[in-house]
């Protein structure tokens, strides 16, 4: 498999930056097709402004392809975005993903919009001990299996699933219903999921929905004083 060049992630923070604590919550961002690892750090203000206060590490993660409408438009997987690849490049491209994030930190949050999503969800199936909760926006999950699967629904059953949260526009145009349902239905039977839905808002982002990721970020954020974000108030 041919990787476009070394991984690249941008650490930025909400708040007072702290390089040095090991300890700091990470929140890992993970673009949709065609963007790249800036697309969504242009939400880190709106973030700040609903959680004023708050220190935690983020860190933005480039795509591993190239796109080739676009000179900084990237990619999580190979290939046409509407096929599903290979068992095995899913697997490698989610696993080397882990290892990129593995180097800022043993635990994060992690959010992903659109393709970005499925990124995210596909690390959580093999490499769950990084996950301490899930963000998943406007996107899918594919269907091939994954090694803690297993695992993912014997905790969820139990009342132990990751924490994670799903918002979508039913009418999403670039999302088909299919791929939404079984991502939704996953998420279901595999994490403690909250689900939200955005009619009208399309393939994007809306305020209402930031601030409701943002409520479910909350106890996962660290307030300057050291204390959980949802115990500050």
């Amino acid at each position: 498999m041919a990787w476009e060049g070394e991984p690249v992630a941008e650490v930025r923070w909400l708040g007072t930056p702290r390089p040095d604590d090991a300890d700091a919550p990470t929140l890992v961002l993970l673009h949709g097709y065609g963007a790249n690892e800036r697309d969504l750090v242009g939400a880190l203000p709106a973030v700040q402004a609903f959680l004023p206060g708050v220190d935690a590490r983020v860190v933005a993660v480039r795509g591993f392809f190239g796109v080739p409408w676009r000179a900084s438009g990237y990619s999580w997987f190979p290939g046409d975005v509407r096929v599903q690849p290979p068992p095995e490049m899913i697997a490698a491209t989610a696993d080397r993903l882990a290892d990129v994030v593995a180097q800022h930190t043993d635990r994060a949050v992690w959010l992903g919009f659109s393709q970005g999503m499925c990124a995210a969800i596909t690390v959580l199936r093999r490499r769950p001990e990084l996950v301490r909760a899930l963000v998943a926006l406007s996107g899918f999950s594919f269907d091939a299996p994954q090694p803690a699967d297993a695992l993912l629904a014997r905790e969820a059953a139990a009342g132990r699933g990751v924490p994670a949260f799903y918002g979508r526009d039913p009418a999403d145009p670039a999302i088909p219903g299919f791929a939404s349902a079984w991502a939704l239905r996953f998420l279901r039977e595999h994490t403690a999921v909250q689900e939200r839905t955005y009619p009208g808002v399309g393939h994007g982002l809306s305020l209402p929905e930031i601030a409701d990721v943002v409520a479910f970020l909350a106890p996962f954020l660290r307030t300057a004083g050291g204390r959980d974000a949802a115990a500050a108030g």
